[in-house]
């Protein structure tokens, strides 16, 4: 195995239990394979941690234990996955939800891989080739934890990858998959791209969406995607939902959800357009709303423009306010790692054009997306739930 210096600061920021590795960490060049074991070095010349490389992003590799007597071995996996079970085992036990982030990389002791669990199916999402190297063993470790697994798809996400998806095990899922959160039922597509149908990540937000803000409330649902959170309004009593995205199939997806709730189409409207051009519609109509979700991708473009969420999320504030009533709440959800949330806050209040936004309600990542302490970039989910006062 071989060994690297690493500076001191990083000693401390790995020990606090930092985990992703970056080329400024170290004291000389590390060189090695793909999914290579190195040892870490502190300043006494003392091996205090074990890593492996894979290139992610801005990092080189992921820490892997504090103990250097741990191997990547079929042992090691087992026992990895046997703890994140544990911990979830309460959602096995809930009726009412079956679909949840079962393994969450670092956060679960082993970065660079997801694992989200689909009534049966499970979708894993290898993030460099240094942990796909590993997958033969992953698969048969997660299987031996999971024996009801009904099968296992495969995201590969990392450069290199020869292929976006493949079946690593069992029976492919159904072209139209139906899972269940909070007893509402949601389709998803498990072996179409990298996104499912669903955000699992934002099962918080809905339920407090149809529990405490939809009742009797016009819901507009920007950047809405296959409508999920058009559902949970719809579920929660809102009067009427819009949904707006620009992605082609986003009106056949948002029917297939209303459908399988058994919810009618008739009050429930789809733009397929772009936000902001929807604004200024919707200015032109005389459209009002109680509730307005805005949860954009962190970059997208289209023949207009381009979106950066760091730079124009106040933009999307400014153009909402206008077009949501008095004493109406404004959802603002981003997934950016590296937008933080005093920044985005701050980008939320100045869109706002003053002070008369109220923070009431703050989402992050739910019980089944553990992080590492002392890893902001892990911790990427940030939601803020606004009321608007008489003024705006």
């Amino acid at each position: 195995m071989k060994k690297y210096g690493v500076k001191k600061k990083s000693q401390e920021q790995i020990k606090a239990g930092h985990c992703l590795l970056k080329v400024e960490d170290f004291l000389e060049e590390v060189k090695g394979q793909p999914g290579e074991v190195i040892g870490l070095v502190d300043h006494q010349n003392h091996c205090f941690a074990k890593a492996y490389l894979g290139a992610q992003n801005k990092g080189i590799g992921w820490v892997l234990s504090l103990k250097n007597e741990e191997d990547l071995n079929a042992a090691w996996f087992y026992q990895l996955f046997l703890k994140a079970r544990e911990k979830r085992q309460a959602f096995f036990s809930n009726p009412l939800t079956n679909a949840w982030r079962a393994f969450n990389g670092e956060g679960d002791g082993l970065g660079g891989v997801t694992m989200d669990w689909y009534n049966g199916y499970v979708v894993t999402q290898w993030y460099s080739q240094g942990i796909y190297c590993y997958r033969q063993q992953i698969v048969a470790a997660f299987q031996k934890v999971y024996p009801e697994m009904r099968g296992m798809v495969g995201k590969n996400r990392f450069q290199s990858a020869k292929t976006p998806h493949e079946q690593l095990i069992g029976e492919p899922p159904e072209e139209s998959l139906f899972i269940r959160e909070n007893g509402i039922n949601y389709c998803c597509h498990l072996n179409q791209g990298w996104m499912t149908g669903i955000f699992l990540d934002q099962r918080q937000v809905r339920f407090y969406l149809m529990t405490e803000l939809a009742a009797g409330k016009r819901v507009l649902n920007t950047f809405s995607y296959t409508g999920a959170f058009s559902v949970a309004a719809a579920m929660g009593g809102a009067l009427s939902t819009c949904s707006v995205d620009l992605a082609n199939r986003t009106r056949e997806l948002t029917a297939e959800q209303f459908a399988a709730n058994g919810i009618r189409s008739e009050d429930h409207a789809v733009y397929v357009m772009d936000v902001f051009d929807f604004y200024r519609y919707a200015k032109r109509h005389h459209l009002t709303y109680d509730l307005i979700v805005m949860d954009p991708p962190s970059f997208s473009r289209n023949k207009k423009k381009i979106f950066r969420v760091k730079e124009d999320y106040h933009a999307l504030v400014e153009g909402a306010l206008p077009l949501l009533n008095e004493g109406g709440h404004l959802i603002c959800s981003t997934n950016a790692a590296n937008f933080s949330l005093k920044a985005f806050r701050q980008a939320i209040l100045q869109g706002s054009q003053g002070n008369h936004l109220q923070e009431i309600k703050r989402f992050g990542l739910g019980e089944d997306f553990p992080t590492p302490a002392h890893s902001p970039e892990s911790q990427y989910l940030k939601v803020l739930v606004f009321q608007k006062n008489k003024g705006c």
